[in-house]
């Protein structure tokens, strides 16, 4: 197949480029091409707050898999600057998101895979349902909210598949799990809520690599929550990893109005979905993923 991943060079996007590229013809749409590659992907620049580039897309594609967002507060604070205002998030979260549907009809698409996030169901002390209504807590899970809205409702004819990704992490991900991690080794203070909320199953890089690739193969739409099937939550997380330095984490106690909202309560998705329509279940294991981290971060010191 002909794939078109944006944000290729984002935490999941470049571990789907690895994969996809041994057996597939695929294209990386960027903001900058990266110094090193796999054999044989081609990168094309663009920047999702502007209007695409179609001259430059192939003008045939089967797969669209759509990773890309404006997320951290650098790429944030920059594009707010040149666009003004918090048009920068809209224009490159949702905006972006019609017009490669757009784009993915006209090239003859079979199939459009949409990622978004589990914050887009905010928190609740039960476990979190696709069929759930939308309660974003923030402007990046408001813009990804608007985004699903465009990706079910597009009148185009393919499969339109919206993935909610849970934590998944992995060696290089942004998410916050590594910093408690590495803060948990070295002895560093770690603010914790009293209810030490909230509980939530992240799940492995490669496991969320395997789901997606699965998804490609859908004939439906189809909105899945992508979890582990392991319950934690930051505390447990420090606690592992103190555990493997032979210490005790340093706890500190967040004031309770402090705490911000969306982790007042449990971020814990309901993954029978996923389960039963991709005919999959997490194969790495909390503890051999959280391993990973704290070996690499001694290994660095």
């Amino acid at each position: 197949m002909r794939i078109l991943i944006t944000g290729a060079t984002g935490f999941i996007g470049r571990h789907l480029l690895a994969r996809l590229a041994q057996e597939h013809d695929v294209i990386g749409l960027v903001r900058r091409v990266p110094a090193a590659a796999p054999p044989g992907v081609r990168y094309i620049t663009q920047a999702l707050t502007a209007p695409l580039e179609v001259a430059c897309l192939p003008q045939q594609i089967d797969v669209v898999i759509h990773q890309a967002a404006l997320i951290d507060t650098d790429s944030a604070s920059q594009a707010t600057q040149t666009w003004g205002g918090d048009a920068a998030p809209f224009l490159a979260n949702v905006v972006a998101t019609w017009r490669l549907l757009n784009y993915a009809q006209h090239a003859g698409a079979r199939c459009f895979v949409h990622a978004s996030t589990g914050g887009v169901y905010g928190c609740r002390d039960q476990p979190l349902r696709e069929d759930d209504p939308f309660n974003p807590m923030d402007l990046y899970s408001l813009t990804k909210s608007q985004a699903e809205l465009a990706v079910r409702h597009t009148p185009a004819p393919f499969p339109k598949i919206i993935l909610r990704y849970f934590f998944p992490y992995g060696m290089g991900t942004p998410n916050p799990i590594p910093s408690y991690v590495e803060r948990a080794l070295r002895g560093d203070p770690i603010a914790i809520a009293a209810n030490r909320k909230p509980r939530f199953n992240p799940i492995h890089i490669d496991d969320t690599v395997e789901a997606t690739v699965r998804a490609l193969t859908l004939q439906e739409d189809a909105t899945l929550n992508i979890a582990g099937a392991e319950i934690t939550s930051f505390a447990e997380i420090a606690e592992f990893a103190a555990q493997r330095a032979g210490r005790q984490p340093n706890f500190t106690r967040i004031p309770d109005h402090e705490v911000p909202p969306y982790y007042r309560a449990d971020l814990v998705a309901s993954i029978e979905r996923m389960q039963q329509t991709l005919g999959f279940t997490p194969q790495v294991d909390l503890a051999t993923g959280l391993a990973e981290l704290v070996n690499d971060y001694l290994g660095k010191g």
